[in-house]
């Protein structure tokens, strides 16, 4: 057991070495990109490195995880400080919806009146931006924590908004079409809102406390009711704290004699069956409600 938790902290320190690294990477890409978009004019380059922000933010909330995750719960605070993810993605998520918006109107009206890009700038920052995100999905690769591969999911959203960008510049470089990038950069909007979206609707579905994604828990109950001792199940409810992060609570109605071990059998179920750790399962010995009859 001692060698299990030595390889499992190793691994805890090499994820946070990886998300750190493509979140230098992220936040440089941003700034090369900004710098490089106000330069050469192009908005497929600003609408990306608004991309990268986002993902920036998604590698910051992965890394902030790990390290919350590590703090002691405190008499005020039993779940510790774990929905601050939660709320700092909402609000990532609103802000994005602000600054797509606003691209997408300069982007229009770049389409009603076009303007010259320099396409030299356009075409060397798009790339080093493609190469960045290319460095930072190698880095992340690998590893089995759920954090890291969905920050490696938002690294891969980054190459399709790369791969527009460069593909504007491309294209302004070698037939003059003054319309390929801020049509570019709508398509680079639609990447942003549709992250944006995911991202929101996850938060509120934390925040509403609903079921979990990959839960069934019809399935959870049937197999509650499965094991030894358990007749019943009732008042059955399971949230997410943050992601990852399941909560689960159950009133059962047993009748073995072993009530804790029942409960025991049941607990170490849930975690092996169905991935929930955190469980408080409520026994209620019905032999004592029966004893008259």
């Amino acid at each position: 057991m001692a060698h299990a938790r030595h390889d499992h902290g190793h691994a805890h320190t090499r994820d946070r070495r990886r998300l750190a690294v493509a979140l230098v990477l992220a936040l440089v890409t941003a700034v090369v990109e900004v710098t490089g978009g106000l330069l050469s004019g192009s908005l497929a380059l600003l609408a990306d490195a608004g991309h990268v922000l986002m993902d920036a933010t998604a590698l910051g909330l992965a890394l902030g995880a790990v390290w919350l995750a590590r703090r002691p719960h405190t008499p005020r605070s039993t779940f510790g400080y774990h929905r601050v993810e939660v709320l700092v993605a909402s609000a990532n998520g609103l802000l994005l919806f602000g600054m797509a918006a606003v691209v997408a109107w300069h982007a229009i009206e770049r389409l009603r009146a076009p303007s010259e890009v320099d396409a030299g700038v356009l075409l060397v920052v798009a790339s080093l931006g493609l190469a960045s995100n290319a460095v930072a999905l190698w880095i992340l690769h690998g590893s089995e924590s759920v954090n890291v591969r969905a920050a490696r999911l938002h690294v891969l959203s980054d190459l399709g908004g790369s791969v527009a960008a460069v593909t504007a510049g491309v294209l302004a470089a070698t037939t003059g079409w003054d319309r390929a990038d801020p049509l570019l950069s709508l398509f680079i909007v639609a990447l942003v809102c549709v992250g944006a979206y995911r991202l929101l609707s996850d938060t509120v579905s934390i925040l509403m406390e609903r079921v979990p994604p990959g839960i069934d828990l019809a399935e959870v109950e049937a197999s509650l009711r499965e094991v030894p001792g358990i007749v019943a199940v009732h008042d059955v409810h399971v949230w997410m704290v943050t992601s990852g992060f399941l909560v689960f609570t159950a009133h059962v109605e047993v009748t073995s004699q072993d009530v804790l071990g029942t409960v025991q059998g049941a607990v170490e179920m849930l975690r092996e069956r169905h991935g929930i750790e955190h469980a408080a399962i409520h026994p209620e010995p019905v032999r004592l409600l029966t004893l008259d009859g």
